[in-house]
């Protein structure tokens, strides 16, 4: 098995920080939101700025299409029709970035639009939520734009997409379905400028994602369990802590 293994040029503790990483992405489909955004940097970690995106991707589409199936009975639409074209318009603004700076400068990107990201939750959560966004054509470009950058450049656009469906004033049920097909469709469009484009992920990757998906799974159910054990002010703020400081070690 340690042979078969080590024929991917990984080593134990890379495919133990691979399987922890896929498990939180499977822990933020269940409800943890943010917390893959552990994940990130720690992939980052072992395969490199670029390469690294494209193994997040595949991990996010295949912990998406189970959310899909579950929520489609109550996905509105009309919630992000108008923003789905600006967050493309964003991910090829981040493919042409992403195609032109180094490895190094790659990962130093992934960082700053992770703590970036952060920066803006954590003052929506200081400042409370609540707040009702309307549907205008700005406030989706805004939004679309950012989110398509920071979502093809570091996996990272949850949270802004995340309290933008917030502050839509939908029920809990269409947030969770809108959330999550916004999010398959968004992640399943990555996938051909990651294998056309950026060469990201390869038949090499795609069989690493094959060993994962029993974890993704398992994370995902696990969520489902503690999501209702744990306060969620303590949880979110750990998260961002924990996430910032992981973004950090991207950039040394």
């Amino acid at each position: 098995m340690q042979e078969f293994l080590s024929a991917f040029g990984l080593s134990t503790v890379q495919w133990l920080i691979l399987a922890g990483s896929a498990a939180l992405i499977g822990l933020n489909k269940a409800g943890f939101i943010g917390i893959s955004l552990i994940a990130i940097p720690a992939v980052a970690m072992v395969f490199g700025g670029r390469v690294s995106t494209g193994v997040v991707a595949t991990f996010l589409v295949i912990a998406d299409f189970t959310a899909v199936i579950s929520y489609r009975k109550s996905v509105r639409f009309d919630k992000f029709l108008g923003l789905l074209p600006w967050t493309v318009a964003g991910m090829l603004i981040a493919l042409f970035v992403g195609s032109v700076i180094s490895d190094e400068v790659f990962k130093i990107f992934i960082a700053v639009a992770i703590i970036l990201v952060l920066v803006f939750t954590l003052a929506n959560e200081i400042r409370g939520r609540g707040r009702t966004i309307k549907n205008h054509w700005y406030v989706n470009a805004g939004v679309g734009l950012l989110g398509g950058f920071t979502t093809l450049i570091g996996n990272a656009a949850g949270p802004i997409l995340v309290i933008y469906f917030l502050a839509l004033n939908i029920n809990k049920d269409e947030f969770i379905a809108t959330r999550a097909w916004f999010f398959w469709i968004i992640n399943f469009l990555k996938l051909p400028m990651h294998i056309l484009v950026w060469k990201t992920i390869t038949p090499q990757i795609l069989l690493i994602d094959l060993f994962m998906i029993p974890i993704i799974v398992a994370g995902a159910l696990l969520g489902v369990f503690l999501i209702k054990k744990i306060a969620e002010k303590p949880y979110r703020f750990f998260i961002l802590a924990a996430t910032f400081i992981s973004a950090l070690f991207l950039m040394i």
